[in-house]
């Protein structure tokens, strides 16, 4: 079992009173404190889990739709081509299958000339395009790894959601805004999971 990484640069009281002016000030106060604590909370969480910012996921939107509607708008791209594009922190992974090594070159080439890229996996197999099991295997693997990982608890928090898996061929890529520690964690148990071959890295590490 192998496992390839790829570094960046390369997201809650009740209570009686019988006098009403106190019971109304007590509710005031509890409708005072309760945002205020929602807010540390809050502000808490961020700090330990950082996330992507709303803007970067717009951004991650926007050059995933702009990636692929470049490379399926391009003649040189046919049907027998089965290309994925996938968008974190404007990093873009391409996986899937294509006809040529001329065709692997040009996804690589339009992946980077969108301007929000800031850089390119390119790990599309030059070859025939997975049938309708195919896709129906990567499908399956993939919501069988989010659900082991959900249970697993490998993030701190039981946010699973901050992991995108991406599976292709039996291989599966990780992406993710997480510590060195926590992507180790989260490789380990999906390289132990029936029907994975290969797990590839792609991270944005907050340290």
């Amino acid at each position: 079992m192998r496992i390839n990484s790829s570094s960046p640069g390369d997201n809650i009281m009740t209570g009686n009173s019988v006098n009403s002016t106190n019971h109304y000030s007590l509710a005031g106060s509890r409708i005072i404190c309760l945002p205020v604590l929602a807010c540390i909370l809050l502000l808490s969480a961020c700090v330990e889990h950082p996330r992507r910012s709303a803007g970067t996921v717009l951004d991650d939107q926007i050059l995933e739709y702009e990636v692929i509607n470049s490379i399926y708008s391009d003649l040189n791209f046919g049907p027998q081509d089965h290309i994925k594009v996938e968008v974190h922190q404007g990093v873009v992974l391409l996986a899937g299958e294509t006809v040529s090594e001329e065709n692997r070159a040009l996804a690589t080439k339009l992946a980077e000339q969108a301007k929000l890229t800031r850089r390119v996996i390119n790990d599309l197999v030059v070859g025939e395009r997975a049938g309708f099991g195919g896709k129906a295997n990567n499908s399956w693997l993939t919501a069988k790894i989010n659900s082991i990982l959900l249970k697993e608890n490998a993030l701190p928090g039981n946010d699973a959601a901050r992991i995108k898996i991406v599976s292709s061929q039996h291989t599966v890529y990780l992406m993710g805004l997480v510590s060195h520690q926590e992507g180790d964690a989260v490789a380990e148990i999906v390289r132990n999971i029936g029907g994975v071959e290969k797990v590839v890295k792609i991270f944005d590490y907050t340290d």
